[in-house]
This record gives structure tokens, C-alpha cells and sequence, in this order.
């Protein structure tokens, strides 16, 4: 999230906006293409074209990027998968970078994939975690979200789900709409329901 930041700022202050990480953290999992508008009007700014914006911003993040997982992210997926339990990735990143930036077989491991290029309302709407549980051909209501981010965990709620906040982005203080959160994804596994779900 720190590259996406990094790529946000360059892209903005192409337009004489200095974007700050407050400015971005907590709208992470909203529209790439809504994003520009919430810089801009924040700051009272005209607002560019979004789509050039968001041109900008991925051009220069395929740049500048480096993939690295969470700690723990690896195991908590391998675990996972040991156990059958399906799993899906839902974000508002843009599918060409999203395979463009993640190691090779990387998005294999998930049994579903849901891209902000696939539905036209991002997070906070349920509409992203609704497609996800579909994918994965469950209810959303039998799924448990893992998120980081204020609107991450709002989309998953209205969605039905049950949701874990991380907090690798943002203060406890902006997550605590979830219903369980969680210091680091290594201490996920100790989730009563994530036990549940692996017996």
C-alpha cells in the first residue's frame, strides 16, 4: 500500500496537489476512478480528468513497485488451502496491474479473483464481497473477511459477512467497525472462527 501511495502523490502533484498519507489510508478500497475527485475535493481543486489521473498513477506504480507480502500473508494462505477452504482476493486494483506486479502463480492460489475492472461500485458498497462470495459459489454470509482498511470493512459488513480487521495501514481507532481486529495476519489463526473454520 505504501507503493500505491507513493504512485497516488506522483500522480496528483503533476497537478499541484501535495497528497498526504492521511489523505489516502483511509479511502484505501474505493474506486481507483473515485479516488482523483475525493483528492482534489478535499482540498478544493478543480478535479482533472479521473481516468488520466488514474493513467498517471499506475504508470508511474509499474514504475516504482515492489511486490512484498504482509508477514504472515504466506502462511495463513498455505494454511488455508491445506484445509480446502476456498479463498478469494477482492480489490479495487485493476486486473492489468494486479498480473503485471504479483509473482508468477501468485493469484492461482486463490479460487476466486475479483478486480475493481469487474463491478462499477467500489467499497464501501457490498457489491465487490457479494461478487467475491459468488465467484466462490458461498453465501456471503458464510464468509470471513480479512480487511485493513475503514472501507474494506464496511463493504464486507453490508455485505453480510464477518469481518477481521489488520491493522498494517491504518490505526484500531478506524477499524472498529469489524468484528474482531487483529494486530498482524500471523494473528489471525487465533481467531475463534477462523479455528471453526479449520476444524
Amino acid at each position: 500500500m505504501e507503493d500505491n501511495f507513493k504512485a497516488w502523490r506522483a500522480a496528483v502533484a503533476e497537478y499541484g496537489l501535495d497528497l498526504k498519507p492521511e489523505d489516502y489510508y483511509p479511502l484505501e478500497g474505493l474506486s481507483v476512478f473515485e479516488l482523483p475527485r475525493r483528492f482534489f475535493e478535499k482540498y478544493h481543486r478543480p478535479v482533472p480528468n479521473e481516468n488520466e489521473v488514474v493513467q498517471k498513477k499506475e504508470k508511474y506504480y509499474l514504475k516504482n513497485h515492489r511486490f512484498a507480502l504482509y508477514p504472515g500473508a504466506e502462511e495463513l494462505i498455505a494454511l488455508l488451502r491445506s484445509k480446502g477452504v476456498p479463498i478469494g482476493l477482492v480489490t479495487t486494483g485493476l486486473l492489468n496491474r494486479l498480473t503485471q506486479t504479483t509473482p508468477r502463480g501468485f493469484l492461482e492460489r486463490f479460487n476466486a479473483v475479483v478486480t475493481g475492472d469487474e463491478t462499477k461500485e467500489g467499497k464501501p458498497s457490498p457489491v465487490p464481497y457479494l461478487k467475491g462470495a459468488e465467484k466462490l459459489k458461498v453465501k456471503a454470509e458464510e464468509c470471513i473477511v480479512v480487511e485493513n482498511a475503514p472501507l474494506g470493512i464496511q463493504s464486507a459488513k453490508r455485505a453480510g459477512a464477518y469481518c477481521i480487521a489488520v491493522t498494517s495501514t491504518v490505526d484500531k481507532k478506524h477499524l472498529r467497525e469489524a468484528d474482531e481486529i487483529c494486530d498482524s495476519l500471523r494473528e489471525i489463526k487465533q481467531s475463534q472462527r477462523i479455528k471453526e473454520l479449520l476444524k
